[in-house]
Formats: structure tokens, C-alpha cells, sequence
């Protein structure tokens, strides 16, 4: 029989999606991300074709919670196929819809269960920006003894939200504090060597950040420990997931569950409420981090949109009595 010949293994979207989001910077990474949510779009454009409206298989399957949707992929549509740009997802006559976004929740979440003072005060004053701060205090150390309230002082070249040490530092954050074992988890980040700082340099910076946040690291020690033994995650609202395999991955996924399946709980509740206050709406989107609802012009906007913000900005007390407002970005969308 004919020998077949090798052929590269695919590495998949999720995968690729990893790697931008701690910080690989590649030309070609981003390109083939690009073409993925391209050729999926055209797919999903494709199966619509010749339809007025279409109905979403929404199904909330996800271990954590979350819902999928899907027939069309409604979440991967690029912005362009939405209201003003193409006309293709719009309101229906007679009704506008309410758009929210969720502003870093799963860094604010993880802070509402472990309860370091220094997060807290960021998140609770909203300024300076958490990962300016990281960044001018932990990662590149400009300021090594800023304190909140201090004027922060950035180099001449910085350019604000897009500069590249702040994204690394926004990416130290998670990896580090969130998601790593320890300090050594800075070495892997990618890009990382962008900051021109020696190995040991970066190995210092971050334990000093794990140290000035010893209630994030026995947190996640804690509920490491607890879902390796026990085999079981739970949110802070209840909900749980059953965990398989070796210690490592039953800890990995028992702390993911706990932050991104509050997400998805602190989601549900927000819709449920909405649902129960105005039934004459009805949810067209839940994309985990956000979400969209349809209100019918007999509903005042001006009264509505306050009610709902309410509603879903509510402070929780998710862990180590910590109060936490998990705000958002708002946009109302009014019909073609």
C-alpha cells in the first residue's frame, strides 16, 4: 500500500485565540485567525441565503455554563453584518434593542472571591486603569512604591490603552495571579522577551506581585486543593461541575469553573430578572461577557435602560466578604 504523505496538524481557533490573548504578537497568527472567522462567516451567510429570518439553536451545553449558539453562529459575526453597516441582524419594526458588555469580569471576579485590598480599591474607584497600574508598578517597576491615589508617572513613549507593556502587563495578571502555578508562569508568556528584561528580573517582579496578593494566592491554592481532592467545582451561586481526569487538569478546570461559570450564572440571573420585569421582551443574544435584548417601542427607553442597568451593575458579595459591582459598557440599538 502507497505510503500517505505527512501532512501539518491544524491547529485549531481556540488554540490560536490562546496564544494572541497572551500576547504572541505574529503577523501570520493573526491573518489565519482572520481567514478562520472569515470562512466561518461564509458558511453561516451561506445557510441564510434566501431567508427572510432565521431562528439560532441557542442551547446553554457548555460545563461551565455558558450558552451555544449556533445555526448561524450569531457571536462570530463580525460587527460589519450588524445594524448600521449591512442591515443583516437589525431590530424588528416596532421594537429597539438594549446591548450590554461586561467590563473585565473574570479579572473582577476573581478578585470578588479572593479579596486582596489592593484590587479591590482599583476595581471599586475605577481609576487608575488596573493594568496601567500593574504595568507602572509590578511589570516594568517605573514607580515601584505607587500607592492608589499616586499620580502615575509613564515613560515619554508611552501611547495610552494600546501600548505593548501594557498589554503584557494585562497578560501577567492572568497568567501570574489568575492562572499560573507561581512566579516561573511569567517565563512562558508569550512576548514576552519584547520587554528586553533579564530572566531573573521577570522572576522577581512577579513574585513580588504574588506577594503583595496573598489572599489571590491562597485562593487559588485553597480551590486547587479542594478540586483535586474532592472532584467537584462550584460557582459562588451553586452551580456545579463534576471534575475528571489528573490533578493538575480537576485543579485548572475547578478554577476555571469558578470564574467563568459565575459569569455565566451572574448572566442567567440578569436575564431572568429582565425576563420576569418586562415579559413583553424577549433575549436575542447571550454571549457569556454580554448580552442583547429586544424591547417593543411601547416600552420608554428613557425609563427602561436605568432600570435594566440596575439590574444587571448590582453589587454581590461573591467570597472573604467582598462586595462587587461588575459594570458594563451599554449601547441601544434602534431599528433600520
Amino acid at each position: 500500500m502507497p505510503i500517505r504523505p505527512v501532512t501539518p496538524t491544524t491547529i485549531g481557533q481556540d488554540r490560536l485565540a490562546e496564544l494572541r490573548d497572551q500576547g504572541a504578537d505574529s503577523e501570520l497568527l493573526e491573518m489565519r485567525l482572520a481567514l478562520i472567522e472569515r470562512e466561518g462567516l461564509r458558511k453561516d451567510i451561506a445557510k441564510m441565503r434566501g431567508k427572510h429570518r432565521v431562528y439560532p439553536e441557542v442551547l446553554p451545553t457548555q460545563a461551565s455554563g455558558r450558552w451555544s449558539t449556533k445555526h448561524p453562529n450569531i457571536p462570530g459575526f463580525a460587527r460589519e453584518f450588524w445594524v448600521k453597516h449591512s442591515g443583516i441582524i437589525h431590530p424588528d419594526t416596532g421594537e429597539w434593542w438594549l446591548e450590554w458588555d461586561f467590563k473585565g469580569i473574570e479579572a473582577r471576579m476573581f478578585t470578588a472571591y479572593s479579596g486582596d485590598e489592593e484590587d479591590v480599591e482599583l476595581f471599586r474607584l475605577g481609576t487608575p486603569d488596573i493594568h496601567d497600574f500593574t504595568c507602572v508598578k509590578y511589570l516594568m517597576a517605573w514607580q515601584p512604591d505607587l500607592q492608589i491615589g499616586d499620580v502615575i508617572q509613564y515613560p515619554a513613549d508611552w501611547i495610552g490603552s494600546k501600548d505593548e507593556r501594557r498589554t503584557r502587563a494585562k497578560n501577567f495578571r492572568y497568567g501570574v495571579l489568575q492562572y499560573g502555578q507561581n512566579e516561573k508562569a511569567i517565563l512562558g508568556m508569550p512576548g514576552i522577551e519584547k520587554l528586553g528584561l533579564h530572566r531573573n528580573t521577570l522572576l522577581q517582579r512577579a513574585r513580588q506581585f504574588l506577594d503583595a496578593r496573598p489572599k489571590g494566592v491562597a485562593f487559588k491554592r485553597r480551590t486547587f486543593e479542594e478540586c483535586e481532592r474532592d472532584k467537584v467545582a462550584r460557582t459562588f451561586m451553586g452551580r456545579r461541575r463534576l471534575l475528571f481526569g489528573p490533578p493538575e487538569q480537576r485543579a485548572k478546570e475547578g478554577l476555571n469553573h469558578k470564574i467563568q461559570g459565575a459569569v455565566a450564572d451572574l448572566m442567567d440571573w440578569c436575564l431572568i430578572q429582565i425576563t420576569q420585569t418586562w415579559p413583553q421582551s424577549s433575549v436575542i443574544l447571550n454571549k457569556h461577557d454580554g448580552a442583547l435584548v429586544a424591547f417593543p417601542n411601547t416600552l420608554a427607553e428613557n425609563l427602561v435602560v436605568p432600570q435594566v442597568k440596575a439590574l444587571v451593575e448590582k453589587s454581590w458579595e461573591v467570597g472573604q466578604g467582598v462586595t462587587m459591582v461588575f459594570p458594563a459598557s451599554w449601547h441601544v440599538i434602534h431599528g433600520v
